[in-house]
């Protein structure tokens, strides 16, 4: 048996590996295109679309008597061996391929192609009983194809996100339980405002990430809704009669969700505000989570020299010239996460009004950093909730030592004594460097009993909503 085979295409002949499922097309966009460490076969929830695009794609044309059954199914049987994870490593077009998405289409049009003829026992690169073009790509055109996939890949992988979000909201739900009798400073500008709970705060965190899903969920649903069908510009040219209705009806078995064509199918393949908006959705969430890992740092800060209010749990030595230092590298960690979903979101919004006539041919950025974020965010907030935010605990004496100690009772005495004399109250402390409340009792102004009721009052004065 030969070591090689030959295959060729409009450009001339190639020698391809006798056995490789890919053919020439594949390696053109291999060798033009070898820039990153990610290949085709590296981005699983694409290539199961793009198996699931041409599985429907297939059944449909078998249905519509444009595919001979034999033929169709051959295809649809390689392409269910994809969709399960097989021959990953025939998809070797790197993932920042710049042809617009042609090179990806052509590796998994060429990979079914040969596999199918190898289901039909004949030899890869015999492609006159079954062609990449011809056969497995009919009815299609990239430009419908790979946005189509790449919606479906989103809707697929963001759902671990969604999951890892519910999850850090019930770690901080949990935690916002566990603080609700822990008095502390609530803080405006870095400075002491008015007394509130610990839990009030967390309970702020979890409901913020609560919200944070709905819109990703909604977000996530607007990929159900593809220009497949749509071919090259969005008016179905190249497909037959029928092909459409066929198409959906089948992806949307295969898939299980309710995929949709777009409501104007000229709008589906120009515009990629879909992906901006789920992108921005992803960075939204990142930016918030980052914005909590932020908190936690300022009331862990200093064990004996800092706010300190906060205990993180302790996951590893700090330094590695001071003995016994231990950083917030968990909440360090998020916040570096949000700097590269921020950085992602910049590149999917770039690449979305970068669109140019009749289609964007920036899917291959768009997807692999869409891929990026929801993977990274994913995976670190399930971190942060297990390893951090289950494990955070309070101090409680330094809190209500620091609460204590400030002026951030004086908006609660404004009743009782006036905003002017509140104020020359403020001043006296600051002055006489002592806590607020020490000064309001010595001039008579409260009990000490009553400074603790004052407090635990406007911790909890909460204005009812009818």
């Amino acid at each position: 048996m030969p070591n090689t085979r030959t295959d060729a295409d409009s450009l001339g002949s190639r020698e391809l590996p006798a056995g490789a499922l890919y053919g020439v097309a594949t390696l053109r966009g291999h060798e033009n295109f070898d820039i990153s460490f990610h290949k085709l076969g590296d981005a699983p929830e694409l290539l199961k679309a793009l198996a699931r695009i041409k599985h429907a794609a297939a059944a449909a044309n078998r249905d519509i008597r444009v595919l001979p059954a034999g033929i169709a199914n051959a295809i649809i049987a390689a392409s269910v061996e994809i969709e399960n994870g097989r021959h990953t490593d025939q998809f070797i077009v790197d993932l920042l391929e710049g042809s617009g998405g042609t090179s990806i289409n052509m590796n998994v049009n060429e990979v079914i192609a040969n596999r199918a003829l190898q289901i039909l026992n004949e030899q890869p690169g015999a492609y006159s009983r079954i062609h990449p073009n011809d056969h497995v790509n009919t009815g299609q055109s990239t430009n419908d194809v790979l946005p189509a996939a790449v919606k479906l890949a989103v809707y697929d992988k963001s759902l671990s996100l969604i999951e890892a979000l519910k999850h850090l909201t019930e770690a901080l739900e949990e935690r916002s339980i566990a603080f609700k009798d822990v008095l502390r400073i609530g803080r405006t500008c870095m400075q002491a405002a008015q007394p509130m709970r610990l839990g009030q705060a967390f309970s702020g965190y979890a409901a913020a990430i609560r919200r944070l899903v709905e819109k990703l969920v909604s977000a996530r649903d607007d990929m159900l809704v593809l220009p497949l069908g749509g071919t090259a510009i969005g008016t179905g040219l190249g497909s037959a009669p029928g092909y459409r209705s066929a198409v959906y009806r089948h992806l949307k078995e295969i898939v299980g969700a309710d995929v949709r064509p777009g409501a104007n199918m000229f709008d589906a393949m120009q515009n990629a505000d879909a992906f901006a908006r789920v992108s921005s959705e992803i960075r939204i969430s990142a930016e918030v989570i980052g914005k909590i890992a932020s908190d936690l740092i300022i009331l862990a800060s200093g064990l004996n020299s800092g706010v300190a209010e906060l205990r993180l749990p302790s996951v590893q030595p700090g330094s590695s010239i001071m003995p016994g230092k231990i950083n917030p590298v968990l909440p360090m960690m998020m916040q570096q996460v949000a700097f590269a979903v921020v950085g992602n979101d910049a590149a999917v919004s770039l690449a979305s009004r970068q669109g140019q006539l009749e289609i964007n041919h920036f899917e291959p950025i768009i997807a692999s950093r869409l891929f990026d974020s929801i993977e990274l965010l994913a995976k670190s907030t399930r971190i942060f909730a297990d390893k951090c935010i289950a494990g955070i605990e309070a101090d409680r004496e330094q809190s209500f030592r620091n609460l204590m100690q400030s002026s951030a009772l004086a908006t609660a005495l404004v009743p009782k004594l006036g905003y002017a004399e509140a104020s020359k109250l403020v001043q006296a402390s600051a002055a006489e460097r002592r806590p607020f409340m020490q000064v309001a009792i010595e001039r008579g102004l409260l009990t000490h009993d009553e400074v603790l009721e004052v407090v635990r009052e406007s911790a909890d004065h909460r204005e009812e909503i009818a």
